[in-house]
């Protein structure tokens, strides 16, 4: 009895992770960018280097933060 209680865990398991890894490809596949407050879509590589510097966080999915385009403006939010 234990040993099918151990495999059925087993099941469950594998059956999330493989759910996890589908989100997980299929949001990389879609990440064109970070979102703000505003609406404004940031570039992925401009928000992943605020991240990196700290000068933005990531509030329920929204970029929050100051980061600066390439265009040389500063953006704050």
């Amino acid at each position: 009895m234990a040993s099918l209680l151990l495999k059925r865990r087993q099941g469950y398991a594998l059956r999330y992770l493989l759910l996890e890894m589908a989100t997980c490809q299929r949001a990389a596949k879609t990440l064109a960018g970070f979102q703000t407050i505003d609406g404004e879509v940031i570039p992925y590589d401009v928000g992943q280097q605020a991240l990196r510097t700290g000068t933005a966080v990531l509030v329920g999915g929204l970029l929050v933060g100051t980061f600066l385009l390439e265009t040389k403006k500063r953006y704050k939010d």
